[in-house]
């Protein structure tokens, strides 16, 4: 995705990642959205969500395509089966660390 800002908004994010804070601009511009999302009323997200679920419905055959082609090319041998993909597995469940967070980590060793 390429994102064109002003050259304002562009200092603002360039300065946000030399205070410390952000380890690259892509962490600015990712926090913003995340802030704005926020505060966006809950409308707009559900409006949102629908025109998601929308898109989603519409990608479905190009991704079924892509999963046959796959399966003809040999490249895959299996293709998932969505029914079997259960969120308990305890192999994703997020790993906890402890000490800094890893962008404090990498902005305090690059200085």
């Amino acid at each position: 995705m390429t994102i064109r800002l002003s050259k304002d908004l562009e200092q603002i994010v360039r300065d946000a990642v030399r205070a410390g804070p952000y380890a690259c601009e892509d962490d600015v511009i990712g926090d913003a959205l995340l802030r704005l999302k926020d505060d966006m009323p809950k409308g707009a997200r559900t409006a949102r969500r629908k025109a998601q679920a929308a898109r989603s419905a519409k990608d479905k055959p190009l991704i079924d395509d892509l999963n046959q082609r796959l399966m003809a090319a040999g490249l895959v041998t299996q293709l998932p089966d969505p029914a079997k993909d259960i969120d308990d597995d305890p192999d994703d469940q997020p790993i906890e660390i402890a000490g800094e967070p890893l962008s404090r980590t990498i902005i305090r060793e690059r200085r």
